[in-house]
């Protein structure tokens, strides 16, 4: 596909488009989440015979990362570092391929169930009728008041279990039913779920009354202008379940805050840059939490929340594509077992209790927070041509 062909997918004109624009076009493409589109654009100008842009390998490399496309995607970093002379993207890019190489080994990553549903199934997955449907599935009994979104929550919400229970949580088993109800808007929602935080448009809740356990996750149907709550389908939803089924693990243990809002956000279908360059930009300047620091947080003395949640979520996602399953596996049950956060790290590696372990642990973490934001950043530079 030429330059001329990009243009003319991208804006209905014959008219050429600079390789610029095109580059533009393939970075707005992958923030938007449109990965194939991204890959396809960024592909033509890396390899363009008439002037190839190797910048471009750099987008083409992320497009296929977060499609799951690992081996492909390892060699679209490495034709990337061929041509940079960047220190910092450069490191990005040997450690970016390193984590491709292990999760090429691991199972797929799910995609947002949201990129499959076209401009009319969201106008009709945002309407709202008189009676209530219920889907039942293996673990969900789902209740909303449009039938084809009960049956769409109950397939994701199996899905999204799986995920959590296979993938993050290394193989448990959760043998269990669970209530979702879906509101159709947030007045609707905070009336039923009445618990719940005042700013949240999901929450979950597990109880033990008379000796019946009774598991439920309620969510939000609509945003306040009508439009279908895609964040409920591919955020929301998965967050939840994550802590419900946390909740259960962690039993009479209590999880450390970090790490539960850690998992929970890795628990959703994509990874969200906007935590990635917070995470980062914190860390690289004053506003930074210490490790030592996000350790020991709980929710009634957070500061700056933003930047425990971000922090929170760099911090797990770098566990958790740093070990093996059976490794991460270990970390959760030693911490489940009472273990600290550090001396669970250390058994599950394998390796002596150290007083340093901490502090070479934060300085591997920090350095790949910064650079993960580094790259972001720098993806926006190519576009800008810098």
């Amino acid at each position: 596909m030429g330059l001329g062909a990009i243009a003319l997918a991208q804006s209905g004109s014959a008219s050429p488009a600079s390789p610029a624009a095109a580059l533009q076009a393939a970075l707005e493409s992958l923030h938007a989440h449109r990965y194939e589109e991204a890959e396809s654009v960024a592909l033509s100008l890396a390899t363009d015979p008439a002037g190839a842009m190797p910048r471009a390998w750099s987008i083409v490399a992320a497009a296929r990362q977060r499609r799951g496309k690992y081996a492909s995607a390892a060699k679209a970093h490495r034709l990337f570092l061929a041509f940079t002379d960047s220190p910092a993207m450069r490191q990005y890019a040997m450690e970016q391929i390193r984590v491709c190489q292990r999760a090429a080994e691991k199972p797929r990553a799910l995609v947002a169930p949201s990129r499959r549903l076209d401009a009319e199934a969201r106008r009709r997955l945002a309407r709202v009728g008189q009676a209530t449907c219920t889907e039942s599935t293996d673990h969900f009994v789902v209740r909303a008041r449009n039938a084809e979104l009960a049956k769409l929550i109950a397939a994701e919400a199996e899905v999204a279990l799986d995920r959590i229970c296979r993938v993050i949580l290394a193989g448990q088993d959760y043998p269990h039913s669970v209530e979702i109800n879906v509101w159709a808007d947030r007045e609707d929602y905070r009336k039923h779920a009445s618990d719940a935080p005042e700013w949240a448009g999901g929450s979950f809740r597990y109880s033990v009354a008379g000796g019946i356990a009774t598991r439920r996750i309620d969510l939000t149907q609509r945003l306040a202008d009508g439009r279908f709550a895609v964040v409920m389908l591919d955020r929301v939803l998965p967050h939840e379940m994550c802590h419900l089924v946390l909740q259960e693990y962690f039993g009479d243990t209590a999880c450390p805050l970090f790490l539960n809002e850690g998992l929970a956000m890795l628990a959703e279908s994509e990874i969200d840059n906007g935590r990635v360059a917070l995470a980062g930009k914190a860390i690289a300047g004053k506003a930074r939490i210490s490790l030592g620091g996000l350790f020991i947080r709980q929710r009634y003395d957070l500061d700056e929340p933003a930047t425990f949640y971000a922090e929170s979520f760099s911090f797990v996602e770098f566990l958790h594509s740093r070990l093996t399953v059976e490794q991460f596996g270990a970390f959760l049950e030693n911490v489940k077992g009472g273990c600290t956060v550090a001396d669970a790290l250390q058994r599950a590696l394998c390796v002596p209790a150290s007083e340093s372990f901490v502090g070479s642990l934060a300085s591997a973490w920090e350095d790949h927070a910064v650079a993960q934001a580094q790259y972001l950043e720098a993806l926006g530079g190519l576009a800008a041509g810098q």
